[in-house]
């Protein structure tokens, strides 16, 4: 008896222990499971605000390289003073602090303008922003962060390269403090653990929220996803931060455009702040439980002492695990599909704001909570997830007494008994706070796609006050200019002999002068003329309107012999007027630099049709032009011969141009020096004719 009693009392004390080890792993495991459920929560908000933090960037981004452009345009024609004007005003258009100065290199590497009002000269060639700009494509490049050599402070460059006649003439810099953008990025309402980071492609730290200072000159590590794979635009890791070696939750997002990653790292200590209470409480209540269990352990059998201090243990543990999942604003949920009932816990009655002793839930009374625009959805998820036996997972709002709205995400996965669906359970996570913040920022930035919008209009206005005043200006130097050649005339008939021969020269280079002057206000004003003129549009018959143009050249020059090649059946949708004025143009030009060809070829034919558009070829044998100075063929008063060698004011491919690109075609010309010229455009194509019936 005495050794059964010490037998019981060891099987007593072993099961007692077990227990005990058992209630410890049990609580660890769940604390354990809990933390990892709380960082994996905390790896999709992180990755969602650097989405939103992303959009901002670009944002910027894109208003810089706008900038940038118009202000390279005004560096090729403006003279330094109304540069320098203008660089100031396009500074005062930006986000006050975003760009500390503009500055402009030329093609040596000496800086030769920045809008400090420092001094220049400064060599800027070793710089790696430089050696990329002069070598790769005209595209707007951001560089890593450096120290100024003008200012002295962290800064980092957004350029694009000039380019004189397709060759590199220097770099125009917009220069961003990197002291700015951490400003910006601290904004985000995140804790004071938290970090909000731009990152270079190349791994260095454009601008940090915390520590900016500190972190500049630093490389995130080679192993961060976006630098191993350069290819991924978003996703999340763990680890140690560089620059404080905090362990942190991170969430990056790609700028496709400029490569740049934004990062928004949140801390483990922040994110499990709030869980520490209730790991605490459930510690204690775990250590509770093993006391009980090795202090009572020898009267198990005699009294439900025990089993009642479990059941309060218990009870405890389950409102500790409530307290949790209030915390984290995450409920779970069960369906019987069997029966329909369906139990929550006690966060989605919260979330739900129903009353648990009113309400009993059911997979129907749950769907009248759902948006009526979202309930379908919601049914045909639910049901599709037990059809393919796949996870459960939809986001959608609820509808709230009042007409206030919530967004959730809910997930959830089936149990089956064979082939039958016996089971569902799953969570439920309040994310309206994450989708207010997301519907912020869209509306940030349909704003900020009006401001765009409305400067871009303004700038259409601003353009068509210009060819206003160009029109009014050549029509004002219509008379003086008559005057000058109408007396060049009289004293030739009246006093050409008494002028030496130089002064009869002299008096006929003002003869032509005027000539040519006259040219180009006429050709100055068809170009204005062009801007304004109403498009009619209709189904013109190229072959015979070049036709007509061929026998007006003919006419005018019948001592030329010309081989025509005109393809029949050429058409187009267009204006008549304005494709007079296109191939008159192009056919002319053809005339006129084959004039020293011995055997001359014209032809007009077409090429190829995509997209709604066919493209038209007018070919010559003529002069022909180099193709290092192609991009000056549409440039106004642009002429790549000499008036000697052929007359024209260099208005006819310009206008050219413009009606083409009117028409929502585009124009380019090909040429070799001696061997010829072609020229390709393209305009909508003609509907074909309805079939003539007869009866």
């Amino acid at each position: 008896m005495k050794a059964l009693s010490r037998s019981f009392a060891l099987l007593v004390a072993l099961f007692t222990v077990v227990a005990a080890g058992v209630l410890w792993w049990q609580a660890l495991r769940a604390q354990n499971q809990l933390r990892e459920q709380v960082l994996l929560q905390a790896e999709q908000r992180s990755l969602h605000v650097a989405d939103a933090m992303a959009g901002q960037v670009r944002a910027h981004l894109s208003t810089m390289d706008v900038t940038l452009r118009t202000l390279r345009d005004h560096w090729a024609r403006e003279p330094r003073e109304r540069f320098d004007v203008l660089t100031k005003d396009a500074l005062a258009s930006l986000p006050p602090g975003l760009v500390s100065h503009v500055s402009v290199a030329d093609a040596s590497g000496h800086l030769v303008y920045n809008s400090l009002g420092l001094e220049t000269g400064r060599y800027v060639g070793d710089r790696d922003s430089f050696r990329v700009a002069s070598q790769g494509p005209d595209a707007m490049r951001v560089s890593a962060t450096v120290r100024s050599r003008l200012t002295g402070r962290w800064v980092f460059a957004v350029d694009r390269p000039m380019l004189r006649q397709g060759r590199f003439d220097g770099v125009i810099y917009m220069v961003v403090e990197s002291v700015y953008l951490a400003r910006e990025l601290g904004k985000l309402e995140l804790s004071d653990q938290d970090v909000v980071s731009l990152v270079h492609p190349d791994g260095h730290y454009l601008a940090r929220s915390e520590g900016n200072e500190a972190s500049m000159g630093k490389q995130v590590p080679a192993d961060r996803p976006y630098r191993a794979l350069p290819t991924l635009l978003h996703g999340t890791y763990r680890v140690g931060d560089v620059v404080d070696h905090a362990p942190r939750t991170y969430g990056w997002h790609r700028l496709p455009d400029s490569g740049l990653v934004v990062s928004v790292g949140l801390a483990d200590d922040s994110v499990l702040a709030p869980l520490a209470p209730a790991l605490r409480r459930n510690l204690l209540v775990t250590g509770v439980l093993s006391l009980l269990l090795l202090g009572f352990g020898g009267v198990i059998v005699r009294d439900q002492l025990r089993m009642t201090r479990d059941q309060r243990a218990l009870a405890r543990s389950e409102a500790g695990l409530k307290e949790a999942q209030q915390l984290a604003g995450l409920g779970s949920w069960e369906c019987d599909l069997a029966t329909g009932r369906l139990h929550w816990s006690d966060e989605v009655y919260r979330i739900f704001e129903v009353d648990p002793a009113i309400v009993q839930p059911s997979f129907e009374r749950f769907l009248e909570w759902v948006h009526p625009d979202d309930r379908r959805m919601v049914q045909q998820a639910f049901d599709a997830s037990i059809r393919d036996r796949r996870t459960y997972n939809v986001v959608h709002r609820l509808l709230l007494p009042g007409g206030r709205i919530k967004y959730v995400r809910e997930r959830g996965v089936t149990e089956y008994e064979g082939d039958r669906p016996v089971r569902s359970m799953g969570t439920v996570l309040d994310i309206t706070e994450v989708r207010e913040a997301q519907l912020a920022l869209q509306q940030l930035n349909e704003e900020l796609e009006s401001r765009v919008s409305r400067r871009t209009g303004e700038l259409a206005q601003a353009n068509r006050e210009l060819e206003a005043f160009a029109y009014s200006v050549s029509h004002d130097l219509r008379t003086p200019l008559r005057s000058i050649h109408g007396f060049a005339c009289v004293l030739e008939e009246e006093e050409s002999d008494r002028l030496s021969d130089a002064g009869r020269r002299h008096l006929r280079r003002i003869q032509d002068g005027s000539r040519r002057m006259g040219q180009l206000i006429t050709d100055l004003l068809s170009l204005a003329h062009l801007g304004r003129a109403k498009m009619n549009l209709a189904r013109v018959d190229l072959s015979e309107l070049a036709l007509q143009l061929a026998a007006d050249l003919h006419r005018a020059e019948p001592g030329r012999e010309v081989d025509w090649d005109i393809e029949e059946g050429l058409h187009a949708m267009a204006d008549p007027g304005l494709m007079r004025v296109v191939l008159q143009n192009l056919l002319g030009n053809a005339w006129k630099y084959t004039g020293q060809t011995p055997q001359p070829r014209i032809s007009l034919s077409r090429t190829h049709s995509a997209d709604g558009l066919v493209t038209f070829c007018v070919r010559d044998n003529g002069a022909g032009f180099d193709m290092a100075y192609a991009a000056q063929l549409f440039q106004p008063f642009r002429r790549l011969h000499a008036h000697h060698e052929f007359e024209g004011s260099g208005v006819g491919l310009a206008t050219v141009s413009r009606v083409v690109r009117r028409h929502g075609g585009q124009v380019r010309g090909e040429g070799v020096v001696g061997q010829g010229a072609a020229f390709y455009f393209s305009l909508p194509k003609a509907p074909a004719l309805a079939p003539v019936t007869a009866w």
